[in-house]
């Protein structure tokens, strides 16, 4: 082992790159996924060079144990990362290896029976309904170009209207709106395809931005100022300078209007069926938390402004 270091270098960046090419053809999983994943097994290489003071081979890789898995979790808590980012690195560990078994590079691995570390989880923050209105009318603070402001309020109405992810929404086609009829195609994680609904109100201000568009023959319905795709890192941006000069949370994001739509669709109506459809789970018990962000929100309000809460008293007084 380590006789031809350049060699098995070269062996494991193919390894990789056709193992990155299989994710994305035959798992359909997203760019995004897919980049989390190849860095998270980058990562672990070079941990393990690190950890072992030796060039990392393919047959470094195939004997992988939970002695090493332990190690590079500890190491990860150490420099700071996140318990979901260990669980997420744990995950790409046992997806590579899973394929690189399936491929014939090695014959199996104990790592697999690995169980993942617990982590508690968080209830997503859900936006309050009058910061959302704030939020929409602040774009023009921020963009002074007309169609650009029109195009923001009209991005953000939609993400907020059906719940969409970014990627969903900036991905949309401007033909996925025009040939719409009321529904809205929308092809989601794993080139999952569903249908959302689009109120009156929402259809109205997406055509009020297209009517304004200078870019009327581009094939996306998003897009910057130079008419190629709006990108997502450009709309956290934005939202990021409009939270700062409204004063509101880190955590509003371009995600938490997704939130923040789940949330209040479940207050109002709590069709936990009709808001997995909406939102594109695959299993409802990802959608149930939001019955618990809704009661949480509503205890809140409650507590906030009830004649008889102990909050509005002090208020009074």
């Amino acid at each position: 082992m380590g006789r031809f270091p350049v060699v098995w270098i070269l062996l494991v960046f193919v390894l990789l790159s056709t193992w990155v090419s299989d994710l994305k053809i035959s798992r359909g999983l997203s760019d995004h996924t897919v980049a989390s994943y190849l860095s998270d097994i980058k990562l672990l290489l070079k941990f393990l060079q690190f950890y072992r003071e030796e060039t990392i081979t393919i047959e470094d890789v195939a004997v992988i144990d939970h002695r090493d898995v332990r190690s590079w979790i500890l190491w990860r808590r150490n420099k700071g990362d996140t318990p979901k980012s260990i669980v997420r690195g744990l995950a790409a560990l046992k997806c590579f290896l899973k394929w690189c078994i399936c491929d014939g590079v090695i014959k199996q691995s104990d790592v697999l029976k690995f169980k993942n570390p617990k982590i508690q989880k968080s209830l997503p923050r859900p936006v309050a309904i009058e910061d959302i209105n704030d939020l929409m009318t602040s774009v023009e603070d921020v963009k002074k170009t007309d169609w650009i402001v029109k195009r923001d309020e009209a991005l953000f109405v939609l993400i907020y209207s059906v719940g969409l992810r970014i990627s969903e929404a900036i991905n949309l086609k401007r033909s996925d709106f025009t040939n719409s009829s009321g529904f809205l195609p929308i092809y989601g994680k794993g080139g999952k395809a569903r249908s959302v609904p689009l109120i009156d109100r929402v259809s109205n201000i997406i055509n009020t931005y297209l009517v304004s568009s200078i870019f009327n023959s581009s094939e996306y319905l998003f897009v910057n100022r130079f008419g190629d795709r709006l990108s997502a890192s450009a709309v956290q941006k934005l939202l990021k300078i409009i939270r700062r000069r409204l004063g509101l949370s880190e955590t509003v994001t371009p995600h938490a209007l997704r939130h923040s739509c789940a949330t209040h669709l479940m207050e109002s109506s709590g069709d936990i069926r009709s808001i997995q459809e909406l939102l594109g789970h695959s299993s409802i018990s990802s959608t149930q938390i939001y019955t618990h962000v809704a009661q949480k929100y509503i205890s809140d309000i409650y507590d906030k402004c009830h004649p008889l809460s102990n909050k509005l008293q002090k208020k009074v007084e």
